[in-house]
């Protein structure tokens, strides 16, 4: 069992229940009004599925944060509280609450009770009248795929294994557009012959795409068959039928089109699902109603494929900017790279394959950069090549030559993703410093994240006999600072290469030296699922402050490719670094629910009581796409969780609570800070 309970001693003696993950490290405290004495309960005693429950007797139970409270009655949502004009107490009942704990899923059974939540000092608290048993059930958002599907490089098996994607949706209606009720697709590997095991047998939905038979095609419509649950089959020319609908695609265009009419009805569904059991408004529904009359109810009971044929009939200007996708994967069509797909379609990555023609890169060491390149081969044969723009704040290469300004994943990365962290204990990082020219403070920033337990250590000067028990030792996260050449990572007596480990220990990783990238993959290759690494030659000052920069962002729960596209927004040269492994892997889960970067807006339309401020989310895991996002400072409505900027005011009133709250760093003059080290004078 990976979710466990401890009584917690504090200042008011046990009143503390530890909620712990051990599969993801992650945990977090519920205060209570009285002394606790918990016992196990049945994971039977709640609608939704729990992996383990206690039963306490309180009258109130303070969560960590300030996240919105919703009560269920029967397997119906009864009430929503969010602030405190939504605060109030309800008949007396039983209820099942969801309290939004962005650590693990947790609720909290209410038994015969009157209840409401209030919110104050950044957190929520739920009340009881009068003091009863309450239940706590909580469950690790720990997932992987369902089935393995082997398929034959033959174009016509691939499609029918894409066509089995569909099968882990865990529902057919609009609420598939929550992250958490779609499922990872199945895994897909070659072999001689196509065997589809029953357990991820194609849905029966009605809708279906057809392609040519090539890999670009069949890869390009991959994400929309999965979150259509359509059937994949060969077809002269690529197009979308549904109930009687017939939607073409223009040939030359078929990624981008594919795209769109995924994120159109992704919208609408976002829009039409709040007329189900979920009826939380946000601002992309506001707007959808105010550009067309939609029948929620109606479309909401509708079968997929008719809704489908239905939302088709809808312009797309209807949907049009008001989402931002996340992701965006460059895939060569090629059978060996089919194995991705189901990985970088549980993200709902969009796939452009063949992807748009590259430029190739030629690397050139600045003047004032060639002390930290220690002789570098002039041999190297790696090609590189950057890329088109997608207009996505993620972007990911799976294909020949190395990718800079994006992911370079393996189909091994992302499986061993599914495992890291792992273990029993707080997350372990190791920060080792084997140049002591750079004394930036990396290992600081790792150890303040307000839901996990972090164990750090820093190591000097490691000679490479101790650097290499370093990489072979279990280790979460490792931190390297000095210098690297394609010939290994210096020491203080020679130079260790990766590349001569039969295996690592180390789960993920940032390799701050010159050229670390071919160090970096070796790591890759021999266990770890992702990291940091850099192309090119980077001045030891720019080296200094992207460690720590990342080092915050990475703490805060901030996914590798929001790491890359932040640091791009900082006034630092981050050119020169790039990802391996998979772009949507977090060092922990954000404690504000989504990893969300806010910077004050110069010139905006504020006043000398108030502050603009903008926020750019960056969706991943169970707060991806389609998650509902709420701002616990300021006001505004809701939003639909997706990658898209936006503005808003906040009161001197709310920004002194913001800055004292709020557990991710602040984007300001160019630099990232703890928002904590601001006051409200500094923003005036």
């Amino acid at each position: 069992m990976t979710i466990h309970f401890d009584v917690a001693p504090d200042d008011a003696g046990a009143r503390t229940l530890r909620v712990r993950d051990t599969t993801e490290a992650e945990r977090f405290d519920l205060h209570a009004d009285r002394e606790l004495s918990p016992e196990q309960a049945s994971t039977d005693e709640f609608s939704r599925p729990v992996d383990a429950a206690v039963v306490l007797t309180v009258g109130e139970l303070h969560f960590p944060l300030h996240n919105p409270a919703v009560f269920f009655q029967q397997g119906s949502a009864v009430h929503r509280s969010e602030d405190e004009a939504s605060s109030e107490w309800l008949q007396r009942g039983t209820y099942e609450v969801d309290v939004l704990v962005p650590a693990v899923k947790t609720y909290v059974k209410v038994c015969d009770a009157r209840v409401r939540a209030r919110f104050g000092d950044g957190h929520t608290v739920l009340e009881v009248d009068p003091g009863t048993r309450l239940v706590v059930g909580a469950r690790s958002h720990h997932e992987q795929p369902a089935g393995t599907v082997t398929t034959t490089e033959d174009p016509r098996d691939v499609m029918r294994a894409i066509s089995t994607f569909g099968s882990a949706l865990k529902t057919h209606s609009p609420d598939r557009s929550w992250p958490t009720l779609r499922g990872h697709p199945p895994a897909l590997e070659l072999g001689s012959s196509l065997e589809v095991p029953d357990a991820v047998a194609p849905p029966e939905t009605g809708v279906t795409i057809e392609v040519p038979p090539d890999y670009g095609p069949i890869f390009s419509v991959a994400p929309l068959a999965y979150y259509l649950g359509a059937t994949v089959e060969p077809g002269s020319r690529p197009r979308l039928h549904t109930e009687g609908t017939t939607h073409e695609f223009d040939p030359d265009a078929l990624a981008s089109e594919v795209a769109d009419v995924l994120e159109h009805c992704f919208v609408l569904d976002g829009t039409v699902r709040t007329a189900g059991v979920y009826p939380y408004r946000h601002e992309q529904a506001d707007v959808v109603d105010e550009r067309t009359n939609l029948d929620h109810e109606r479309l909401f009971e509708l079968p997929l494929a008719e809704r489908t044929a239905a939302y088709l009939d809808i312009p797309r200007s209807v949907t049009a900017e008001l989402l931002r996708w996340h992701l965006t994967a460059d895939v060569s069509p090629e059978a060996r790279y089919a194995a991705a797909l189901p990985h970088l379609v549980n993200a709902l990555t969009a796939i452009r394959s063949p992807p748009p023609e590259p430029s190739r890169v030629e690397r050139a060491p600045e003047p004032n950069a060639l002390a930290r390149s220690l002789a570098q081969d002039p041999d190297d044969a790696t090609t590189f090549v950057r890329p088109q723009d997608a207009g996505t704040p993620g972007h990911a290469w799976v294909g020949e030559g190395f990718a800079v300004e994006a992911a370079n994943p393996t189909v091994g990365s992302f499986r061993r993703g599914f495992e890291w962290p792992s273990g029993e204990g707080p997350l372990d990082v190791h920060v080792v410093y084997n140049d002591e020219r750079l004394d930036a403070p990396d290992e600081l920033a790792y150890s303040v994240h307000e839901l996990a337990d972090t164990s750090v250590r820093v190591s000097e000067s490691l000679p490479t006999v101790e650097l290499r028990e370093a990489l072979l030792e279990d280790t979460d996260f490792l931190h390297f600072v000095g210098h690297v050449t394609e010939r290994g990572m210096v020491c203080p007596d020679g130079e260790l290469d990766v590349r001569t480990l039969p295996m690592t220990g180390v789960g993920a990783f940032f390799l701050n030296g010159c050229r670390s990238y071919e160090q970096g993959f070796a790591l890759l290759t021999a266990g770890a699922a992702g990291g940091i690494v850099t192309v090119d030659d980077v001045e030891d000052e720019v080296a200094g402050e992207v460690g720590y920069q990342a080092a915050m962002l990475l703490d805060a729960g901030f996914p590798l490719y929001a790491v890359l596209d932040v640091l791009d927004r900082t006034e630092v040269d981050t050119s020169r670094y790039t990802l391996l492994g998979d772009p949507a892997l977090t060092l922990r889960r954000s404690a504000n629910g989504v990893a969300d970067l806010w910077t004050p807006v110069a010139g905006g339309d504020s006043n000398a009581d108030e502050i603009q401020f903008s926020s750019t989310l960056y969706p991943t895991g169970e707060n991806g796409l389609g998650s509902l996002y709420s701002f616990n400072h300021g006001s505004g409505p809701p939003s639909l969780g997706s990658a898209r900027q936006t503005s808003f005011v906040l009161s001197n009133d709310d920004l002194a609570g913001f800055v004292e709250n709020h557990v991710s760093p602040l984007l300001v003059d160019g630099r990232l800070q703890p928002a904590n080290s601001f006051t409200v004078d500094d923003f005036q």
